[in-house]
């Protein structure tokens, strides 16, 4: 094998870069003000995705209890903004019979699919309306579900989507009237996924409550602010480093805690080595996982050397380094299947320079010539009185299991473990009747020191 290359000195440091996948995260865009209840698609895109009608508010209206801070469904609600000057509001629970069902929903089509396989963070934050009046409570089930296509679908009463929900808040009462509460979690995705959708996923039944005065009917309701869905993307899945250069990789992820497969807890890691390197970001119970193999510009014996191959076992030569590829025959493929004896020489280009492989490949006939003779007659007269196989292999082999079987199926020869294949007829010590008697051959061959296992079959007369 030849290999010649010349080196373009190059050094990069590569950001991180996210990107919120929700629009208008925090309702702060509106095509117009909200002047009633049940206005949520003044937030473009937002939209409902039941029968149910989430709520609207901002600073910027006029209309009774709409009006941020002072929003809600009480004449003493009152909740500042996480962020900007308004938010959102759905029911998450009730138990009345209602034809919204037991929740409202939100949803929103993402700035672009989710991708198959890759991590993601999701959050948002939602925060309880309270009045004095005490008709009104805690609930512990929140989530967000994802869709491919639009969803809508109209439930009965106390009824949920019948979504499953990527990340899900349950078992624990949300009770901080004051402040916001934090829902998250990570999600590895399918692919594909369009639409996001925000509510209650569990029945009237399934879902927990606490009021401090209840009566009936009665529900909870929820402020919702500042939904975040990112990905946690920052290395590429594969890196070429040029001889004698490093690299740089930020993983700076909101306000994860990082953990790479080197020991560093650091954000950013220089990578000078090739290898397989991968880095963990937690934030809070979520755990985000992302890995880079890296490949070096000097050979590690992807290509082979001069060798021998079988004509009827085509090899397979892939260029060990990513760029542009150029091969003897013309084509520009990674990889090029070769049968024939010939010199294959490959070109491949990319940002470390321009690199040139050969390697001299010998095709060979491997066919093992194996005769088996189709009769013989085993009556003790010195001719053709024996079955014997008889081997012609340019290769090392090894013959594994000879068996013959009458017509019935019953086994009346076998050898084994490269067993002199010598059968005079006899069964149970009683020369075999006349007929035609059926052989299996299972063998192996070595080539290029690995095995391969063969088998063959065949019909022997027997002629007395």
């Amino acid at each position: 094998m030849k290999v010649h290359f010349i080196a373009l000195i190059i050094s990069i440091s590569i950001p991180v870069t996210g990107q919120n996948l929700v629009p208008n995260p925090s309702f702060e865009n509106l095509n117009y003000c909200p002047f009633d209840r049940g206005q949520i698609n003044a937030a473009i895109p937002w939209e409902t995705a039941s029968s149910g009608t989430p709520d609207l508010y901002n600073s910027c209206s006029n209309g009774q209890y709409l009006k941020v801070p002072f929003a809600g469904r009480w004449i003493d609600s009152y909740q500042n903004p996480k962020s900007g000057k308004g938010y959102a509001a759905i029911e998450l629970y009730t138990n009345g019979n209602l034809s919204s069902g037991n929740s409202e929903y939100m949803e929103v089509k993402l700035l672009s699919a989710l991708k198959n396989s890759t991590n993601y963070f999701i959050e948002f934050y939602i925060a309880p309306d309270i009045t004095q009046i005490g008709f009104f409570g805690y609930t512990d089930a929140v989530g967000l579900a994802f869709s491919e296509s639009f969803y809508y679908k109209t439930i009965g009463p106390m009824e949920a989507l019948p979504l499953t929900p990527a990340i899900e808040n349950r078992g624990k009462l949300i009770t901080d009237t004051a402040d916001w509460t934090r829902i998250s979690g990570c999600y590895t995705a399918k692919g594909g996924e369009n639409y996001a959708i925000i509510g209650n996923f569990r029945s009237t039944q399934e879902t927990v409550v606490e009021f401090v005065n209840p009566t009936y009917p009665f529900n909870s309701y929820f402020y919702v602010d500042d939904v975040l869905i990112q990905a946690f993307d920052p290395l590429p899945d594969t890196l070429l480093l040029c001889d004698g250069q490093s690299k740089s990789y930020n993983a700076a992820f909101l306000d994860a805690n990082y953990q790479w497969s080197t020991g560093s807890k650091d954000s950013v890691l220089t990578i000078q080595s090739e290898g397989i390197y991968s880095v963990e970001a937690t934030l809070g119970q979520c755990t985000l996982r992302d890995t880079i193999h890296v490949l070096g510009t000097h050979e590690k014996g992807s290509f082979p050397k001069d060798t021998v191959i079988c004509e009827d076992e085509p090899l397979i030569l892939s260029a060990p380094l990513m760029g542009e590829y150029a091969w003897s025959d013309g084509s520009k493929n990674k990889d090029l299947s070769v049968s024939a004896s010939g010199v294959y020489e490959l070109n491949v280009k990319n940002e470390c320079g321009l690199f040139f492989f050969s390697t001299n490949v010998t095709a060979n006939d491997c066919a093992c010539n194996i005769y088996v003779p189709n009769a013989f007659s085993p009556n003790s007269e010195g001719v053709n009185n024996i079955l014997e196989v008889f081997f012609g292999c340019d290769f090392e082999y090894k013959m594994l299991n000879f068996n013959i079987f009458d017509r019935w199926g019953n086994l009346v020869y076998s050898a084994s473990n490269n067993e002199a294949i010598k059968w005079d007829g006899l069964y149970k010590n009683k020369l075999v009747p006349n007929g035609a008697y059926t052989w299996f051959l299972e063998y192996e061959v070595i080539r290029n020191g690995l095995a391969q296992k063969l088998l063959k079959r065949g019909d022997v007369t027997v002629v007395n």
